[in-house]
């Protein structure tokens, strides 16, 4: 193997390693700050040996990869392997780049159980680094999926392997694409290849019978989406068709249990208790007793994604069950507090240990059943404990936003009320007087809540360690969605509103002329101010901040309020970059800076070790 790809990999291996922070209890603040600026500037040098590999040898290799031995290929391959998202969330952007290098050419040298192997990979990485990139995800995998006509002709277990991945894949893109129709057109002709292989009796060692059974499972999926909609209207057939499925989805598992894990068998049990509760064949607290039973195979500390999902995922079906279907809702207080209560309490004794980014996934899916136990502020404090609080950079940051918004606040709300007029439902200059307090109050919880869809991606060192390129920008705009997913409720009621506004629209552009996400539109929020606002107090932080950003030098505060003055009207708002300009205000803001930065790492720190 080239020495720099090992070199590559050595340095991939020690920033994995490598955390923000050699931190230990009993740390002062000057320590804390100490211990992570050392770590921020030792991955910085890290990234910049990255650069010069890059520049040096990786990509004058890729360019005439054609001409490139099987050995490198294969150590390319493994190197790619060993730096992707797939395999160790590294750096998915560059092993996208080596992916895509092996791809071309396997194509050139007409090698085609390569181009079947890379276009998985590619496809792969692709969906991780951004799952929006929906076009490209599904070229990847069609192209791939497009070899099951000759899959007989290919002798060698891991080629028939990649096609059945790619095909399986196919529809599931189709399926995040909400193009239904045609990932049932996808399942159907898979369906058709996967059951000619069940009755032959061939390949049962590999991966086809796993996209089988999701193939049923989408299939399921699309019969019980009336049921989904509407619990109560889904016809006699309907259902017999939906316990069917089931039962035949339930048989095949059966059959294989040795290749499936617990979470595999409790999603698929879990779909024939569900279809028999639909068709009458038993209760609801019938339905109740097995998922009981089902969490009592996994022992209370377990936090495992499989026992997450048992005793998290489950809980949430219901209570999407208790408040949608009639028969129900004699009971639904009564189910909705039991099986919330059981949720919350496991989540509660999660250790700070467990990977953020694994109770991050688990909220996205099901933050928004297990709300409706709560009141909106016990519902935010849940939902920041879990992700915000376990991520001390991310914490301290949202600390600092927190109380730089809070300033801004309390001085527009005495300066500028005007700007408040049209927001929070304030109709004239003498309610803002009266709501100063709450403002301010709101403004404070805002800055805590307003990157808490940054947990999916935040435990990612390469994020905090060196300038973004494009693939890390689209993978870090999907916080903004995940924070107002974390922020809902299933039954449509936006709990926290004004707090799912600031997540989901604190980077929109004050004119609407950009930033992101493109379906904010924040003209129309009730609480525009306060997304304004957070905007302005981001910006400042994350400009400020010379603890964790090594890869950019930090900006003065008075070099950042230019950048906010000569965009005013444009990112930003008008009434907070002429407030800037107040010295007073500038004075204040740079107390906050000077000041309380150490003092908010060192508060994120004791939580995180409490």
């Amino acid at each position: 193997m080239h020495d720099f790809l090992l070199e590559l990999q050595s340095i991939y291996a020690q920033i994995a390693e490598t955390q923000f922070g050699r931190l230990e209890p009993g740390m002062s603040e000057a320590q804390v700050v100490e211990s992570y600026k050392k770590t921020s500037d030792t991955l910085s040098c890290l990234h910049f040996r990255i650069g010069k590999i890059m520049r040096y040898h990786l990509v004058p290799l890729l360019e005439s990869i054609e001409d490139i031995s099987e050995d490198d290929e294969q150590d390319l391959f493994e190197t790619a392997q060993k730096i992707s998202a797939y395999v160790s969330r590294a750096d998915p952007g560059l092993a996208l780049k080596i992916y895509q290098g092996l791809l071309e050419r396997s194509k050139k040298n007409q090698d085609i159980a390569g181009k079947i192997k890379y276009l998985y990979w590619c496809g792969i990485t692709q969906h991780f680094l951004s799952r929006e990139e929906h076009g490209k995800i599904l070229d990847y995998f069609e192209e791939g999926a497009s070899y099951v006509g000759q899959y007989h002709q290919f002798e060698d277990p891991e080629t028939r392997s990649y096609i059945h991945r790619c095909l399986g894949n196919t529809s599931m893109v189709y399926y995040m694409m909400n193009n239904t129709q045609k990932a049932l057109e996808v399942d159907e002709s898979a369906f058709s290849f996967w059951n000619g292989l069940m009755f032959s009796g061939k390949d049962l060692d590999f991966p086809w019978l796993s996209y089988f059974l999701t193939c049923l499972t989408h299939r399921h999926i699309n019969l019980s989406e009336t049921v989904h909609n509407d619990p109560d209207s889904e016809t006699k057939e309907g259902l017999r068709r939906l316990l069917e499925t089931s039962v035949t989805i339930y048989k095949l598992y059966q059959r294989n249990r040795e290749s499936f894990s617990v979470f595999g068998g409790t999603r698929f049990e879990f779909m024939l208790w569900e279809a028999q509760f639909l068709n009458g064949l038993i209760s609801f607290d019938l339905l109740l007793e097995n998922v009981e039973k089902k969490k009592a195979e996994f022992h209370p500390d377990d936090f495992s994604p499989d026992a997450m999902y048992v005793k998290h995922d489950l809980d949430a079906y219901l209570i999407f069950y208790a408040i949608n279907k009639q028969s129900l809702r004699n009971k639904r207080e009564e189910i909705i507090a039991l099986v919330s209560a059981n949720a919350i309490d496991y989540f509660s004794k999660i250790p700070k240990s467990v990977n953020p980014m694994e109770v991050a996934s688990q909220l996205i899916n099901s933050a928004k059943n297990i709300s409706s136990a709560f009141e909106p502020d016990e519902q935010l404090d849940f939902v920041l404990n879990m992700t915000t609080f376990r991520h001390i950079p991310t914490y301290a940051h949202s600390i600092m936003v927190a109380r730089i918004a809070t300033c801004l606040t309390k001085y527009l709300t005495k300066k500028n009320p005007q700007s408040f007029v049209g927001s929070f439902g304030i109709t004239n200059e003498d309610q803002v007087n009266d709501k100063a307090e709450e403002l301010c109050r709101f403004a404070h919880t805002s800055g805590l809540c307003h990157d808490v869809g940054k947990i999916s991606y935040a435990a990612n060192p390469y994020i905090h360690a060196r300038a973004l390129t494009e693939g890390d920008f689209d993978l870090i705009k999907r916080h903004t969605i995940d924070g107002k997913t974390m922020l809902s409720r299933y039954d449509g009621i936006l709990q926290n509103e004004g707090h799912i506004d600031v997540a989901w629209g604190h980077h929109k552009y004050y004119d609407n002329s950009g930033g992101y996400p493109d379906d904010f539109d924040i003209s129309g929020s009730k609480y525009r101010i306060m997304v304004d606002i957070i905007s302005v107090a981001d910006s400042i932080d994350a400009a400020t901040d010379d603890v964790v950003k090594s890869y950019a030098k930090p900006k003065s505060l008075e070099e950042i309020c230019a950048e906010i003055q000569n965009e005013s009207g444009t990112r930003y708002s008008p009434a907070i970059a002429e407030a800037l300009k107040d010295d007073e205000l500038q004075k204040a803001l740079a107390d906050i800076i000077a000041n309380e930065r150490g003092t908010a790492y060192h508060t994120a720190y004791q939580h995180a070790w409490s």
